[in-house]
């Protein structure tokens, strides 16, 4: 099942618009990765290995507004790997169970040398599987 973070919008969460903007579900998202990360690595660790994971794709759809005062359930799972990638794709939803934004990331594994690397094993149950609700 896949990683939950929630995630309470604040007005300085917002633009001049008076609602979520694209940056700030960047910054959002990556937090909810990270979030689902550190609970089977931690940050030191991750570094500690000299591989790293780099972000090759992103796809973002914008489903409905988030406003001042909403509270995010951000769901993070890995949906599929391949020999050197691995894509992981995140949900966002509303109390009231819209959703607010989906997104798909390509990430490619690379070495120390930054030249692409097998995904190691350890990393593919870093995430949770995603499942639809």
């Amino acid at each position: 099942m896949a990683d939950e973070l929630r995630v309470h919008v604040y007005p300085t969460d917002c633009d001049i618009v008076g609602h979520v903007n694209h940056a700030t579900f960047l910054r959002m998202l990556e937090r909810a990765r990270w979030h689902a990360l550190e609970r089977k690595m931690s940050h030191r660790e991750f570094l500690d290995s000299g591989l790293f994971a780099i972000v090759r794709h992103v796809e973002i759809s914008y489903e409905s507004e988030a406003l001042p005062g909403d509270d995010l359930v951000i769901r993070t799972g890995l949906a599929s790997i391949g020999n050197t990638s691995f894509n992981v794709q995140q949900e966002v939803r509303n109390t009231r169970n819209d959703i607010v934004c989906q997104a798909k990331i390509v990430y490619v594994a690379v070495g120390k040398d930054r030249r692409p690397i097998r995904v190691p094993d350890d990393w593919r149950a870093m995430f949770s599987p995603w499942t639809d609700k």
